[in-house]
């Protein structure tokens, strides 16, 4: 029993590191939480649920169908453009690609997004480089308008939260056994065949995950969308903004920044759980 007790104590210990880390975030958290119920806009005085009926306008309700419309939309392109990326570095034996792979694939996270977002709008700009080839070739009378609409911010969330879904979807690549790849080949199955009924399942967990990281991050994204879709693409993140300045709408923001953050929960929890049905399936088979 005592062993038992101090093995629960060094447990404790090993994780008062990261809870001291966390503390101010759960605090600063609970504060917004808090704020969100108060009384009044600038200051927590009082209890209200003002602040949340607020959120029942329309126009903020828009918000939310574009921002998760977006979400939906991007994380299913990343998890389309990681799967065969990550394959890629699964088949990459010799360090000295894998580092030069990795590299690449982690320069979004490296990059300020701010430098990232200035870059697409000299891609995607009426006189940018996308515009100015298809002109060039003559596949276009003028110029196609790619920014400040959903188009520009989804190729901005893509490009910034497509390394978040690589390495989770690589870390379930490499736990496939070759063997399985190898019998079915024996067997006359074609590749696609292969990947369609032996990889695809076991890349399940990898996937769920991908998407539920890739969802919450660009759900609540907030520079990309204000600077590739500025005030046309009004997300959850820009809304946000706008209430705390110009508005000075403290309370309305608080009550949003919570909402946003109980529907990435939300989202991750649902997540959670298909992993763990879908980790269930596959050991009952």
């Amino acid at each position: 029993m005592s062993y038992f007790h101090s093995g629960r104590l060094r447990l404790a210990l090993l994780a008062l590191p990261a809870i001291v880390l966390l503390l101010p975030f759960f605090l600063a958290v609970a504060f917004v939480l808090r704020f969100s119920f108060s009384a009044e806009t600038q200051a927590i005085e009082g209890f209200s649920l003002g602040r949340y009926l607020g959120l029942l306008d329309p126009f903020f309700l828009r918000s939310v169908i574009l921002t998760l419309k977006l979400a939906a939309l991007s994380t299913v392109i990343c998890l389309v453009l990681a799967v065969p990326v990550a394959m890629l570095m699964a088949a990459i034996t010799q360090p000295i690609w894998r580092r030069i792979v990795t590299s690449l694939i982690l320069l979004p996270m490296i990059l300020n997004l701010l430098i990232q977002s200035y870059g697409w709008i000299m891609v995607l700009g009426p006189n940018g480089i996308i515009n100015g080839v298809l002109l060039k070739l003559g596949l276009l009378d003028r110029p196609v308008q790619l920014l400040f609409n959903e188009i520009g911010v989804l190729v901005g969330l893509v490009q910034t939260a497509l390394p978040l879904a690589v390495f989770p979807i690589l870390g379930s690549m490499r736990a496939i056994s070759g063997q399985y790849l190898e019998a079915s080949a024996s067997l006359g199955a074609k590749p696609w065949v292969s990947f369609r009924d032996i990889t695809l399942p076991l890349l399940k967990p990898g996937l769920i995950g991908a998407a539920s990281i890739v969802f919450a991050f660009n759900a609540s994204a907030f520079a990309v969308p204000l600077l590739l879709g500025g005030r046309r693409v009004q997300t959850m993140g820009v809304a946000i903004r706008d209430m705390v300045s110009p508005m000075f709408d403290w309370g309305g923001a608080a009550a949003a920044g919570v909402t946003l953050i109980a529907i990435t929960l939300a989202t991750l929890m649902a997540a959670t759980w298909l992993s763990t049905r879908s980790t269930q399936w596959q050991g009952a088979r």
